[in-house]
């Protein structure tokens, strides 16, 4: 686990992602705990929509700019800002294959596929990946909200041309 922030005590995890030869049609509840995301104040929308089954973005009221978590808008350091529904919709801009096991949840998982996503509403995200075979960058993918004990993670998968 990395430790993260400027206090010693302070320790975010986040999901590395489930195996990249997942199906997740066929997902149900991890029945292992995985290292999840601690939401802080900038994050608690974002993770609040998503525990409810929503992936939604903050739309800046004054520059219109959209983001996933934020305080202040880093375009026009505006603080007015509306949640609204996000397409689900997006690209691959960067992935990663994993061969190794970082936690002991994913060990059976290997390997594990995790990449940033820009969505369709222009911010970016990392989250887990499914499809290691097609992985691309540029690749267009769908979100797929997964239950993970008592909470959600957003995942992605590769967008068949046909869908």
């Amino acid at each position: 686990m990395r430790t993260r922030g400027h206090d010693p005590g302070h320790q975010r995890r986040w999901p590395v992602g489930l195996s990249c030869r997942h199906n997740p049609r066929r997902f149900g509840a991890v029945d292992m705990t995985i290292p999840m995301p601690e939401p802080d104040l900038a994050s608690a929308h974002f993770f609040a929509a998503l525990d409810q089954g929503r992936l939604e973005v903050l739309r800046c009221g004054t520059c219109d700019t959209a983001h996933l978590s934020v305080l202040a808008c880093d375009v026009c350091g505006g603080s007015d800002f509306t949640g609204e529904p996000a397409s689900g919709g997006g690209v691959i801009y960067s992935f990663t294959k994993l061969h190794t096991a970082h936690h002991p949840a994913f060990a059976d998982r290997l390997p594990v596929c995790g990449g940033i996503v820009e969505l369709d509403e222009g911010p970016r995200l990392f989250a887990p990946l499914f499809g290691e075979e097609s992985l691309a960058i540029g690749a267009r993918v769908l979100v797929e909200l997964l239950p993970v004990e008592d909470r959600k993670i957003a995942a992605f998968r590769l967008v068949r041309s046909a869908e």
